[in-house]
């Protein structure tokens, strides 16, 4: 299982009550075909930053910035 200190992808804060992904080592919000991951609420980007670090998930540089 992977802890949070092992994240490549972890949520921070975007507005009120809403929350982005980012990529931890250039702290990029993510892009899946260019659309941003924000506007989530806190269990849904929560959930898609865990299953995004996860050691099976394999990521074209190119679609994530």
């Amino acid at each position: 299982m992977t802890t949070r200190a092992e994240l490549r992808f972890d949520i921070r804060k975007d507005r009120d009550s809403t929350r982005e992904i980012f990529e931890t080592t250039t702290g990029r919000r993510v892009l899946i075909s260019g659309e941003p991951c924000r506007d989530l609420p806190l269990d849904s980007a929560y959930t898609l930053a865990a299953y995004m670090s996860s050691a099976s998930m394999v990521f074209v540089v190119e679609i994530l910035h």
